[in-house]
Formats: structure tokens, sequence, C-alpha cells
């Protein structure tokens, strides 16, 4: 498993080049560190590729250092690192880097302004001696054409777009994105402030305001069952001629498919049986349902015989009804009480 390589500078002693694979970020942070030894500890320009070996610690490098020492170590450290460049970066890492810096964009960098420029500058140092380095210019032109939407109208409408020099603009574009964020931030809150109000009333209303939940439940309840319902509905076949023939030969609907009923399909008052479990009729259907009808104008007609009519009295007949009723004579009423003998007594007397 391969690691990468990095780097231990120290101003009082040569830098540290740890084991592993060296990246072009890597390579430069090592020589700028060996520049700054050399100047803290002026170290003359002979010398200088001599007092850094020792601080390599990939093996690799030492076995080239080793298997050719006198020509490595003579030149000036300048050519020593280029021919590290040659020995142990990528053949296309010029290629790699200026590929990053055209492609990158500020919205997908998803970071500031002030820190995607200090990145596109970084890589852009790495190219420093190649053909591939942008100059100045370069940089703002990539810059400029790869702002989010915002901040190049921003841009476009201030004064920065005038600026010449390439660090006052960059600084300029900072300021302005700065800006750019706290107005989106202030956006932001009034917002979330608008949405947590709207729900405080919203709740405040729902409490106050009774929306009938049974009946939003009782809703999607029935809703849930008319669902099952007709999901699980089986329609009734169409009638055959036969049994057509047989509901009109017996006063039958065709519609409810009963027999012996006072009604046909254009006037009925019921709906089309469901198909399912529906039994076809037969000749011991007709028998049964006839059987039924006879036994119900039986009872129809005995009910209707029975009913008796009670004719108003004539008041003049008061006397006549109460002689009717009570006895001739005496002997007739067999009480021995005084009470049935005085009643006994007020034969033939009228009533008042």
């Amino acid at each position: 498993m391969s690691t990468h390589a990095t780097v231990e500078p120290t101003s009082s002693k040569a830098p540290i080049l740890t084991q592993g694979d060296v990246s072009p970020a890597v390579m430069m942070d090592f020589e700028n560190a060996a520049l700054d030894f050399f100047v803290s500890k002026s170290i003359p320009a002979d010398k200088q590729v001599t007092m850094v070996i020792p601080g390599i610690k990939d093996l690799h490098i030492h076995d080239w250092i080793t298997a050719d020492r006198t020509c490595i170590v003579a030149p000036p450290f300048a050519d020593f690192m280029a021919k590290m460049h040659m020995n142990y970066l990528p053949p296309d890492w010029e290629d790699l880097v200026h590929n990053e810096i055209l492609t990158s964009m500020l919205a997908n960098s998803k970071t500031t302004f002030w820190n995607w420029s200090q990145q596109l500058l970084r890589l852009n140092c790495l190219l420093q001696g190649t053909s591939s380095a942008l100059d100045d210019t370069g940089l703002r032109n990539h810059l400029e054409a790869h702002l989010n939407d915002n901040l190049k109208a921003k841009v476009r409408h201030s004064e920065a777009r005038k600026d010449k020099n390439f660090k006052s603009w960059v600084m300029a574009v900072r300021f302005l994105d700065e800006a750019c964020a706290v107005e989106m931030k202030h956006q932001c809150e009034l917002i979330e402030e608008t949405i947590l109000q709207h729900q405080a009333k919203r709740q405040n209303t729902n409490n106050d305001t009774l929306h009938g939940p049974s009946c939003c439940t009782n809703t999607t309840q029935n809703n849930t069952s008319s669902s099952a319902s007709s999901s699980t509905y089986v329609q009734l076949p169409a009638l055959t001629d036969d049994k057509c023939v047989l509901l009109n030969d017996h006063k039958g609907c065709t519609k409810c498919c009963k027999l012996y009923m006072d009604h046909r399909s254009q006037n009925c008052p019921d709906s089309f049986p469901p198909g399912k479990g529906y039994k076809t009729l037969t000749n011991t259907d007709v028998t049964i349902a006839k059987k039924a009808k006879v036994t119900a104008k039986s009872i129809k007609k005995a009910v209707t015989t029975t009913t008796t009519t009670i004719e108003p009295v004539d008041p003049d007949d008061k006397v006549s009804a109460a002689a009717a009723i009570l006895p001739k004579s005496p002997s007739e009423y067999n009480s021995d009480s005084d009470e049935d003998w005085d009643v006994s007594h007020c034969e033939g007397k009228p009533m008042h």
C-alpha cells in the first residue's frame, strides 16, 4: 500500500522529506523549506545540496543519490530540484495541475471567493518555471469568468472591474463576496423567522378552531372502506335469454332479478345484485316465490276482513241504552245490598 510523502520543515535543521509518493505540492514544500533553511543558516551555494540530502528519508531517492552522488551533489540546488521533478513526479503532472486550474469554479468549490482564489494561486505556483504557468492577467480572467452569478453581477456593477492590479482586484472582490454572504445570511434569517411565525399562527388557529378530526378520520375510513369494497366488487354477468323469459313469465324484474314483484326494471327501487355469490334462478326459485306471494295475499285479506268499524252513539239514545242494560224488575236483580236496591229503584226515571 503506497503512502504519500510529507515535509517536516525546520529552520534550524535541514527539512525532512518522509518516505512515500511525492506529489507536486510536496515537492514545492520541500524546495521552499530548503531555501528557508539555506537563508537562516547562510549555507553557501556549493554546499546546499550536500546539506539537504540527509533530510531525505525516501529509500528510492537515496538509492538514486548513492548511485551517482558526485554528479548529483556538484550542480546548484535548482538543478538538483529539476532532476527531482523529472525522476519522481508523473510525466504529465503539469497538464494535470493546469487542467485542475482551468476546470475550477467558485460554485463547485463550496467555499468563499478568498479561499478559492488562494487555492488556484497555490496550484499556479506549482507551475512556476514551466510553460503551463498562468500570469496575473490569465488568473484574473479565469477567476472573473468562473464566479457565481450573484457575485459576478456585484463585480460587474462595482468599481472593482476598473481595477487593473491583480492583487487589489482580488481584495475588492473578496469584500464584495463577504458582503454578499452577510446579505444572504440576513435573508435566510428573515425566511426562517417568517416560517416560524407562520407555523405559530397555524398552531394557534388549530387550537382555537375545531377542524373536526373525527370527521376527517371517518371520511378517511369511509374512503378506505369504499375503495376496499369497490376493489372486491364483482359485476353481475349479463342475463341469458332463458333467464329473461323466466323472469317475464313470472312477473320478475330483470334488474334486481326478483320474482313476482310489483315493479319492473324501469322503476326498480333496488340496484343490481353483486355478481359474487349470485345463484342463477331455477324453477325451484319460481315455486318458492309463488308460494310466498300467495301467502302474503292471504294474510293481507284476513287482516282486511277482521277490521271493525265503531259507529257513534246518538245522545237521544242514552235512556234506551241504559234501559237495555238495567233489569226490568227488582226480582231480576239478585243483589241483597242496599246499594243495589237503590239502583233498582232508578228504573223508569229519566237520566240527566
